[in-house]
């Protein structure tokens, strides 16, 4: 009974390893190697007929995406502000690529804006230039009427992930981690300013002057031909497609006006923390962009009398005094440095050629 049992243990063993071997053998001549392997270059996966030989497509999640700031420009003044805004970028340290859209007619013969584009192509070695064709509108204010030549960024179809900006705008920090953002085809700030605290999600305003995008050649095609069809400005052509289908970008630190310095209430861009104490030193510490808007005060390129500066200057009443947070009258201290600045770096960037 003894031996018996010892044979029975070896048998079943023996089985064991049989199978164990065979499997074994199996596995080593029928694997099927991983697909992220081969992606990565792994020469040990490289076998015919195997996934190797498939190519990944690319999308927000491939492995070397390609990200880039976008700004357009569609006349000698905002051809300055983009060059401002560009070397504002290098100065705080942003990594990814920087395109310029222009009409393509600057893109040879004697123009000033042509001479302009060669002398910056100099000075930005790295600036990739991509001319297009003027997009316009005929309804109001001759000063938007070319605003949606912005919506070129969406043809930027070589780019994962672009972040179009208005040039009538001022860099004041690196936006590098929003290329991070969740996927989406859209994904813009609410245009705060229009919207009311009790106004539905679904009725809320969106912006247009900061755009996070994912070129895509259909969605660039039916856009314009939104534009040009409906004749609209950009941000109700935005408003029209993709109210409700954009992601939301927190408004608080990208979409920033001047105006909101000289505003007596600032619950609207405070929101959702509302009752938060207004501190516009700290906002702009904190700030990544701020868009010039100071309507009736013209664009700071643009000149301006004395009085109509005066009017626009926030207020410092005589009785205000430091805190420990920040100067008296931060609100016209910060206000006036975003124009002083733009003039320091007009002077730098752009005297030899505007």
């Amino acid at each position: 009974m003894f031996i018996s049992t010892k044979r029975a243990v070896a048998l079943t063993c023996g089985i064991f390893v049989f199978v164990l071997l065979t499997g074994y053998q199996s596995i080593k001549y029928n694997f099927i190697p991983n697909p992220l392997h081969n992606v990565l270059g792994n020469g040990t996966f490289d076998r015919p007929g195997s996934l190797a030989e498939l190519k990944p497509f690319w999308t927000t999640e491939q492995l070397e995406p390609r990200f880039a700031y976008v700004q357009y420009a569609t006349d000698i003044n905002y051809l300055c502000n983009a060059v401002i805004n560009f070397n504002r970028l290098h100065r705080f340290g942003a990594k990814h690529d920087q395109v310029l859209i222009f009409p393509k007619t600057w893109a040879e013969g004697d123009s000033k804006e042509a001479k302009a584009i060669r002398n910056i192509q100099k000075a930005l070695p790295d600036l990739v230039m991509r001319p297009f064709g003027l997009l316009t509108t005929h309804k109001g204010e001759a000063t938007w009427s070319k605003s949606l030549t912005k919506f070129h960024a969406f043809d930027l179809t070589d780019y994962t992930r672009v972040l179009a900006f208005d040039s009538d705008s001022q860099i004041l920090n690196n936006m590098d981690h929003y290329f991070l953002a969740p996927m989406a085809a859209v994904a813009v700030p609410r245009a705060y300013w229009l919207n009311d605290k009790d106004t539905p999600i679904v009725k809320q305003v969106l912006g247009s002057h900061v755009m996070l995008i994912e070129p895509n050649k259909s969605r660039y095609d039916k856009i314009v031909r939104e534009a040009l069809k409906s004749g609209d400005f950009d941000m109700e052509v935005m408003n029209h497609m993709f109210k409700d289908s954009a992601m939301i970008l927190p408004h608080r630190r990208l979409a920033l006006l001047t105006g909101e310095f000289r505003a007596k209430e600032h619950q609207k861009y405070l929101a959702p923390d509302d009752d938060e104490e207004w501190n516009a030193m700290a906002e702009v510490s904190r700030a990544y962009l701020v868009h010039f808007s100071d309507w009736p005060l013209p664009k700071p390129w643009l000149s301006r009398s004395d009085a109509q500066w005066k009017a626009a200057l926030p207020d410092c009443p005589d009785d205000e005094e430091d805190k420990p947070d920040r100067p008296r009258c931060a609100d016209r201290v910060m206000w006036e440095g975003f124009y002083e600045d733009y003039e320091s770096d007009k002077k730098r960037y752009c005297k030899s050629w505007l």
